[in-house]
């Protein structure tokens, strides 16, 4: 097992304390985090990032990128992010690929707990399936270049990915497509992350450990002390085989600097046990 970070939280850890991004940096290679999760466009405009990374003996465990596939031919960009994924040696990408109109996504909505009528309508939608086809042209292009192309369960209602029902349709549709199981969005929906964990398991290579105070209006948490069963999950991972990377992620955290230090101390403990 290893463990990584979003860059966006060493930047603002470096916002929040007035420290250097060197000393972050440092800081985050002492708690034992060894990779960071970076978004491909922020990469693209500063590629300095790659030296910074490689004298604080960081890799890039995942790069990920917003497409509006649905509406867009994106192959450019997806060409793009397979060839920066090569050049870093990232083993794997995440994809989120577009959304749903609003009054499609609130018809969506109706149907998200079936995976039948979910299966039917997604069949049916042009943005949908304009998705699928972006997506398998990704995966055509990591394939060939060594790299999993992955897709999470965005909590987001426009997507079409953000529930159990929806990801299996893309699973299903397209061919090697691979998932990066986020734990913490599952609530998003009132879904059972367990049960979806063992649902997905055949399509996981990636994990982003982001739990939430649900009581809260859904709040940032310090892994393992929010709501959301992290051990449990953890021991699920192990049981199916997962030994790679666990991303802490918690977005818009008050003191990053103080989350990701006990993140990564309670994800070594809890995979120790």
């Amino acid at each position: 097992m290893r463990i990584s970070v979003f860059y966006d939280h060493i930047l603002q850890a470096r916002e929040q304390t007035g420290k250097s991004l060197q000393e972050i940096l440092s800081e985050v290679k002492k708690l034992g985090i060894c990779g960071v999760e970076i978004n491909l466009s922020y990469l693209c405009k500063q590629e300095d990032t790659l030296e910074l990374l490689k004298d604080a003996e960081l890799e890039i465990s995942c790069i990920y990128e917003f497409y509006r596939m649905d509406c867009c031919e994106e192959k450019e960009k997806a060409q793009q992010h397979i060839q920066m994924a090569v050049k870093v040696g990232a083993k794997r990408i995440l994809v989120v690929p577009g959304f749903l109109s609003g009054k499609e996504a609130e018809q969506f909505q109706k149907v998200i707990k079936e995976e039948k009528e979910t299966r039917e309508f997604l069949e049916k939608s042009e943005a949908a399936l304009k998705m699928a086809e972006g997506l398998q042209y990704l995966v055509h292009l990591g394939t060939e270049a060594g790299v999993k192309v992955t897709v999470e369960d965005f909590d987001d209602v426009t997507s079409p990915l953000s529930g159990v029902n929806g990801l299996l349709w893309y699973l299903k549709k397209v061919e090697n497509l691979k998932y990066t199981f986020d734990m913490g969005n599952f609530i998003f929906h009132g879904e059972n992350v367990r049960n979806a964990l063992e649902k997905l398991k055949d399509w996981v290579v990636h994990v982003h450990c982001k739990d939430r105070k649900i009581q809260e209006r859904f709040l940032p948490s310090v892994v393992g002390a929010g709501d959301i069963p992290i051990s449990i999950l953890i021991e699920n991972l192990k049981r199916i085989g997962y030994d790679d990377y666990l991303a802490i992620e918690h977005f818009d955290a008050p003191n990053q600097e103080a989350f990701m230090r006990d993140s990564a101390m309670f994800l070594k403990n809890s995979w120790k046990m």
